[in-house]
């Protein structure tokens, strides 16, 4: 089992906040309830009970589609190894810890990957 990814605080925008909503939104919709403090944000939508998405194969999904788009091999690395997305759009609202990891991922890959096609 994996670890835990420490807790971040991160501000949100307005689209963000409207996401999470609609997140609310298909929980009652699927359950017929409020989501309480124990129920997952992300919840299987198959599942008859309010269970959290399956992490490894989400990530495979996530990884997977952003291949697919094209994303630099080292911003897909990162985002594995830190559990983060920095894009133009949200670099100014991730703590500096955060984008101090972020970077250093993006590091190691380049490190890890010198003079390899």
């Amino acid at each position: 089992m994996k670890p835990k990814r420490p807790y971040r605080e991160v501000s949100i925008d307005q689209e963000t906040h409207d996401a999470l909503m609609e997140q609310r939104e298909a929980f009652i919709a699927k359950f017929g309830r409020e989501p309480g403090a124990d129920d997952p944000l992300f919840f299987n939508p198959n599942a008859d009970t309010p269970q959290p998405v399956d992490m490894d194969a989400f990530e495979r999904e996530l990884t997977d589609a952003m291949a697919a788009a094209g994303i630099d091999p080292a911003v897909i690395y990162a985002s594995k190894k830190t559990g983060l997305i920095v894009t133009e759009d949200n670099r100014e609202q991730m703590p500096a810890e955060a984008l101090k990891e972020w970077e250093a991922a993006i590091g190691e890959y380049q490190e890890l990957t010198k003079g390899k096609p």
